[in-house]
């Protein structure tokens, strides 16, 4: 059966997220999402029927695919969380603090917090920053407060980075530990910025864990 990928950037980011991973996938049925902070949203009407559908998010983008309901084959999550607070108790007040002032500092001065979150990121090169549609991150903002659910039927593979700064370890084995479905790998290096990092070992991590050589 013939596979269709489809990509959803992270908080911050646009499509051009990809553009280092995106020559590994060229031949594939690739839809590449756009959630709208630097230009137009891209949220096309999916036609997915008889292809195995496989979606792959980066950050905030794997809980976006989710919204999407669609019956994914497989999900990819880069750097990525399904609760962005965590559910342990302490972690989950130590990054409510931390999302609540990022919020607030977003508001008061929107271009140099994006700079500074980039540097936290891994450094992302980025140009237009000024053109940021502010309403859109504040909203996805406040949809980090929200949590969410993977199917077990979906097989999930989850890679971090452990110098990860805004989605550490502990999140994501937090998030993920207890779903018997999910694969959670982690990389030593790529900051918050797996799949524009490190993208050919992302790109065969991807496809050892579809083809089931993982």
């Amino acid at each position: 059966m013939k596979r269709c990928f489809i990509f959803c950037h992270g908080f911050g980011f646009d499509k051009n997220f990809w553009k280092n991973l995106t020559p590994y996938f060229l031949g594939e049925q690739c839809i590449y999402l756009d959630l709208g902070y630097f230009g137009e949203k891209f949220e096309p009407n999916l036609e997915t029927n008889n292809v195995e559908l496989i979606g792959i998010g980066h950050s905030l983008g794997l809980a976006k695919l989710l919204t999407l309901n669609k019956n994914f084959d497989y999900l990819i999550g880069l750097n990525s969380f399904i609760n962005f607070l965590g559910n342990d108790q302490k972690l989950h007040l130590v990054r409510k603090y931390e999302l609540q002032t990022l919020t607030d500092h977003f508001i008061a001065s929107p271009i140099n917090t994006l700079k500074n979150f980039y540097k936290r990121c891994g450094v992302f090169e980025r140009e237009r920053i000024a053109n940021i549609n502010k309403q859109i991150a504040l909203n996805d903002l406040e949809f980090l407060y929200n949590e969410f659910y993977i199917p077990t039927e979906i097989r999930t593979l989850i890679i971090g980075s452990k110098n990860d700064v805004i989605v550490p370890p502990e999140i994501l084995f937090d998030n993920f530990h207890i779903y018997p479905n999910i694969n959670i790998q982690m990389m030593d290096m790529g900051m918050h910025l797996l799949g524009w990092l490190e993208a050919k070992s992302i790109y065969q991590r991807i496809m050892s864990f579809l083809n089931g050589t993982d």
